[in-house]
């Protein structure tokens, strides 16, 4: 992996994602992790760091681009639209990080994407989601397509006519347990000011569910 200086995009991983990797003991073992979303890597690059073997998922051809310059040969990174479902991939998976993809997928994609994913994770398998909920900034900024989803007029956030899907804390928790079969899972909130192309963007508010395979 490169010397920090030179890391393209995002140079740290999610703080969360680093909370729930060590908090459930993901430093003192070793196995593969699977990333959707990966952006440009700084998630994957923990997980390389303590040993772990990895695959990352994006859309972005400049994004995996840069992640490829940033991690080296180390990980498997695919490109696919994951709105359509997932590319060809082969299990078992020992950690599942989907920090920033939800909000853009609809409940009926989310839930595809899920199902499809449960056969190649292995038991116990860490699980860690991260996603929108109800009372951010962007909820009800442009026209509802779905409950709780909408195609954004939030030029600010340069998310302008992209599709969001919003959820609750209660509700995100219980589409992991429907889909993965995630039981008892730990459930937090996080909200924050952000400056977005020069301007404050007040309220960003996510939840955040990790849990175990059965």
């Amino acid at each position: 992996m490169r010397a920090l200086r030179e890391i393209r995009g995002l140079k740290y991983p999610d703080e969360f994602v680093v909370r729930h990797f060590f908090k459930c003991g993901l430093s003192e073992r070793t196995g593969r992790v699977l990333e959707l979303g990966s952006g440009v890597g700084n998630n994957l690059s923990l997980y390389l760091t303590w040993g772990w073997t990895g695959v990352g998922v994006d859309y972005d051809d400049q994004a995996l681009a840069d992640a490829r310059f940033n991690l080296g040969d180390g990980p498997a990174l695919l490109q696919a639209d994951l709105s359509r479902g997932l590319p060809d991939l082969q299990g078992p998976f020992h950690a599942l990080i989907i920090p920033n993809l939800l909000c853009y997928l609809t409940a009926t994609e989310a839930h595809a994407l899920l199902e499809a994913l449960r056969p190649l994770l292995a038991p116990g398998c860490e699980v860690f989601v991260r996603t929108r909920q109800t009372d951010d900034y962007r909820y009800g900024r442009g026209a509802e397509e779905e409950p709780h989803g909408f195609r954004l007029d939030t030029p600010e956030t340069g998310e302008a006519g992209l599709f969001n899907l919003f959820y609750t804390p209660q509700g995100l928790a219980e589409v992991l347990g429907e889909t993965l079969g995630l039981t008892e899972p730990t459930v937090l909130t996080c909200r924050f000011d952000n400056v977005q192309a020069g301007q404050l963007v007040p309220n960003n508010s996510d939840v955040i569910v990790w849990g175990r395979m059965p």
